[in-house]
């Protein structure tokens, strides 16, 4: 972002300016504030206002003197471009590359940042695949094993507290199954329906 801040009687030269950085397509790194330095913005309060908020919040400031005067003091650290004999666009646009870059620039700065995280992802990928082809990496089986026996056991531990109640023991149960199935909730159904022929087969062993 690029503002300007200037007196009334420099509008014309403001907006020359603003045009000239349209054409050049700069685009700032950090926020910059053009101050438009002369004897009536010197006393221009909300010029000097602008200029002071533009300080606290760390832009970059470029005075340019359109009259041969002094920098407020605000302002006494940084040095002005000296365009009190006529503006010239040059000078302005070459201190502005200093703090600025082109959309050309910045679109090939992330061009190259996106190839640069590309081949990084692409060695650590293939580093992967050599290392497990070649046995250096091992998936951790064991752990896996542990965590599927550990998931089985609190699955069955769930359910068989809900078949307790559920399941046929006896003929009579047997023969009321159908409304017994009916009743029990969704996620037991098929364990509840496996019981219908694993415990018979269980009694007559």
């Amino acid at each position: 972002m690029i503002s300007i801040t200037y007196s009334a009687d420099q509008k014309s030269l403001a907006e020359k300016i603003r045009d000239d950085l349209a054409s050049a397509d700069v685009q700032p790194a950090h926020p910059v504030l053009i101050v438009l330095v002369s004897n009536e913005s010197n006393n221009d309060p909300s010029v000097q206002r602008e200029v002071e908020q533009a300080l606290k919040r760390g832009f970059t400031i470029v005075p340019i003197l359109t009259e041969s005067v002094s920098v407020p003091e605000t302002l006494d650290a940084v040095k002005p471009l000296n365009m009190s004999g006529g503006y010239k666009s040059q000078p302005l646009l070459t201190r502005l590359s200093q703090s600025t870059m082109t959309r050309t620039d910045v679109r090939t700065a992330n061009r190259r940042a996106l190839t640069v995280i590309g081949a990084i992802a692409l060695v650590m990928f293939s580093m992967g695949i050599i290392g497990i082809m070649g046995g250096v990496v091992a998936f951790p089986v064991d752990e896996y094993n542990e965590e599927a026996t550990y998931q089985a056991e609190w699955v069955n531990g769930l359910i068989v507290e809900t078949l307790e109640y559920a399941q046929p023991r006896t003929t009579q149960d047997a023969e009321n199954f159908e409304a017994t199935l009916e009743a029990v909730p969704t996620r037991v159904f098929l364990f509840v329906r496996g019981t219908a022929t694993a415990l018979p087969n269980t009694q007559e062993e």
